[in-house]
């Protein structure tokens, strides 16, 4: 693009584009791929001027002409530059909501200026009129709303040719609902932003064979794999294959649904069992945004219950209001006392104030990497006395290490290894991550030809190479399900395995062929955090793994849980916490397995590890990045300070519009003022609920929640 300077200084630059004006678009997909040049800091891009301040590192060496350079050359409507713009930016957002109230103002300055009283008049009947049909519709239906409230001051001063006064009511009324409406958006699409589906690699289909490749490598048309526990990238139809689909995410099915071929699948959803081959048919990532946004507004149908009960009592408010205006009126006959009492609307406060505190938390939740859903688990989570871990991912390390590899009847270690991560890679648990990764630190080629696998929840994994059956998995499943065979010779190696490790055994012909090693310790933050868990009134802390009794004992004893169970199995865990509901505890669990998804299912609160199984994140309520414990302290306290900013939200807002109310019967203020002072106080509890709650630097702060 051509432009010129208008002025620089070190580490910044003021230059003009040779444009008038720029769309939202091009002015986001400037400002994306122009943050992420090198030594870049900061950017603005004012769309309206077609202007473009930079501010970058002038330390860095060529900083300032690789970016001019960049910018020279940069075309707004290219593709790979777009590839940077998020699926929402907001810019779009703030500037329609701009536009909205510049035109509403200019149109209230013109109207007073130009137009002769008469026309005014009729002017304000018009814009009144939907009002009062509004509030007649909410009337003659027993509904008593602010409609009706509005309504009726707006009529009074009609009545009695105060067209001022109702004019004035409706431009502050509408005025009002335009912010409310914008700050409302504007934590959706914040929100949105932060949850949108973030998909490194595609296992595409050429010549036959599945390559893994980055998304942007994707067109329409092209063809995928998707493997059992894994979620669906990008809306397509299915070209080949059968599987059920896990669509709660998408329509709150709780039964996952049969995929064929000729059906279509859609992005953010996860297949629980099979494999499919889907034919894209859509890449941008917008159906997934509009999922995200359909998903948020979902969650406001599962609000708090201290939401619930302030509405309720809002609304048995709003009868009271008009009573009190009509018995203002008998006792002064003053319409503007009346109406200025009409101007009071409880639920206001409650029903825009409210929903905003819980997107803003769900925002704070997803700046800090932890993805929730609602804001009833929110609420659920902060009364917590329960909470249950799986092991593996979760208490231990979420990247296990292969540390040996024993081989049996002479076998090569790498063989062994390709075999193996060919087999884990389609199936993500942090101990198949850990055998995957061995092989890719070791530079192996483990595309090891084998048949299409076949995973068995919580067992182990089933296949095909070289004519025989390979199995791979736990103890259990290898030899009492499994019945494998150890050559005599090799029961040595097998009864001296180190006992720090956790082990995958795979037999290949229904012989043990190899032990993989695993180390898997504690993380380092466990007995910390488990501390802090029961300092933060978690009563009842408890372990469960698939492992055996005594790797269990030792991870519990150095976790410090309350109790521990081993060797269960995904159904047992579940059970587990239905019978810790059913004894009247609020239960949290917290998995990263796909083996973890009933349990995480069955909590009042189910919270999964990012790096887990992709059906595990969908499934859970809440999902936390990475491995980091310390996050669910911060989760605690946000939950807990959410609670007491919605409590302390409805107090403020009755109280505000009580003072307001009694302004006006009381003549000190005019139903214009009214007005005013309601919008003004219900847009500052929503712009103060849209404050983070905790501030950055007590994230994870040492020694419990403050």
């Amino acid at each position: 693009m051509n432009f010129r300077v208008l002025h620089k200084t070190r580490g910044r630059v003021h230059l003009d584009l040779a444009v008038r004006r720029l769309d939202s678009r091009e002015a986001d997909v400037l400002y994306y791929s122009i943050l992420e040049q090198p030594g870049v800091q900061n950017v603005q891009v004012l769309y309206r001027t077609g202007q473009i301040i930079c501010k970058f590192n002038p330390t860095a060496v060529g900083a300032e002409k690789n970016l001019l350079d960049f910018i020279r050359k940069a075309d707004p409507g290219d593709p790979a530059l777009a590839e940077y713009v998020p699926a929402v930016s907001g810019r779009a957002t703030n500037e329609e909501f701009k536009e909205k109230i510049a035109v509403k103002v200019m149109t209230r300055v013109a109207k007073r200026l130009l137009l002769p009283a008469p026309i005014r008049a009729l002017w304000v009947m018009k814009n009144g009129a939907p009002f009062i049909a509004d509030g007649m519709k909410d009337l003659l239906g027993r509904k008593f709303s602010a409609e009706i409230v509005h309504a009726s001051a707006i009529l009074a001063s009609i009545l009695t040719g105060d067209f001022s006064t109702a004019g004035s009511i409706i431009f502050l009324t509408e005025l009002g609902e335009i912010l409310e409406e914008w700050t409302y958006k504007k934590s959706v699409d914040d929100l949105a932003q932060s949850l949108a589906l973030n998909i490194s690699r595609v296992w595409k289909m050429e010549n036959g064979e599945a390559v893994s490749v980055s998304p942007s490598q994707v067109q329409a048309g092209d063809k995928i794999c998707v493997y059992m526990g894994n979620v669906i990238p990008m809306d397509g139809i299915v070209y080949e294959g059968e599987a059920m689909v896990n669509q709660a995410a998408l329509t709150g099915e709780s039964i996952p649904v049969h995929k064929e071929k000729g059906i279509t699948v859609y992005a953010g959803t996860v297949i629980d069992e099979g494999e499919l081959v889907i034919e894209v048919k859509e890449t941008s990532g917008q159906t997934r945004y509009d999922n995200i946004v359909r998903m948020i507004e979902e969650s406001e149908s599962m609000v708090a219950q201290t939401q619930s009960q302030a509405e309720r009592l809002v609304s048995q408010l709003i009868p009271y209001t008009f009573g009190t205006a009509a018995l203002t009126w008998l006792l002064t006959r003053n319409v503007t006392k009346a109406a200025s009492v009409l101007m009071v609307d409880f639920s206001c406060a409650i029903e825009v104030a409210m929903p905003i505190a819980v997107l803003s938390a769900m925002r704070e939740a997803s700046g800090h990497h932890m993805t929730v859903k609602g804001g009833k688990f929110l609420e659920m989570l902060s009364d917590a006395d329960t909470i249950v871990f799986d092991k593996t991912g979760t208490l231990t390390r979420s990247i296990p290490k292969v540390e040996e590899i024993v081989c049996m009847e002479g076998r090569d270690p790498d063989e062994m290894l390709c075999l193996a991560a060919d087999l884990e890679e389609h199936f993500p648990h942090s101990l198949a991550n850990a055998v995957v990764q061995a092989a890719r630190e070791r530079n192996l080629n483990y595309g090891v030809p084998h048949s299409k696998p076949e995973y068995i929840i919580a067992h182990g994994i089933v296949s095909e190479a070289g004519g025989e059956r390979v199995i791979i998995g736990s103890y259990n499943f290898v030899f009492n399900d499994e019945k494998t065979v150890v050559r005599p010779e090799d029961q040595e190696k097998l009864a001296h395995l180190p006992a720090q490790y956790s082990h995958l055994y795979m037999a290949i012909g229904g012989v043990l062929a190899a032990i993989i090693g695993i180390d898997d310790p504690i993380k380092e933050e466990t007995p910390v955090v488990i501390d802090r868990l029961r300092k933060a009134g978690f009563t009842n802390i408890v372990m469960m793994t698939g492992d055996s009794e005594r790797t269990a004992a030792a991870i519990a004893a150095q976790a410090g849980v309350d109790r521990y169970y081993a060797e269960v199995l995904p159904e047992d865990k579940a059970r587990f916490v239905e019978m810790e509901k059913n004894a009247g505890h609020r239960v949290v669990m917290i998995g990263d397995g796909i083996n973890d998804s009933p349990a995480l299912s069955a909590a009042d609160v189910g919270i999964a590890m990012k790096e887990g199984a992709d059906i595990a994140r969908e499934i859970a309520d809440i999902t936390l990045a990475g491995s980091d414990l310390e996050q669910l302290i911060a989760l605690r306290e946000l939950s807990v300070k959410l609670m007491s900013r919605m409590k302390n939200t409805g107090s403020v807002g009755i109280a505000s519009n009580a003072a307001i109310l009694a302004a006006g019967i009381l003549g000190l203020v005019t139903p214009g003022t009214a007005a005013l002072l309601h919008n003004t106080s219900t847009i500052a509890l929503c712009l103060r609920n849209m404050q983070n709650m905790i501030p950055p630097e007590e994230y994870y702060k040492e020694g419990g929640y403050t």
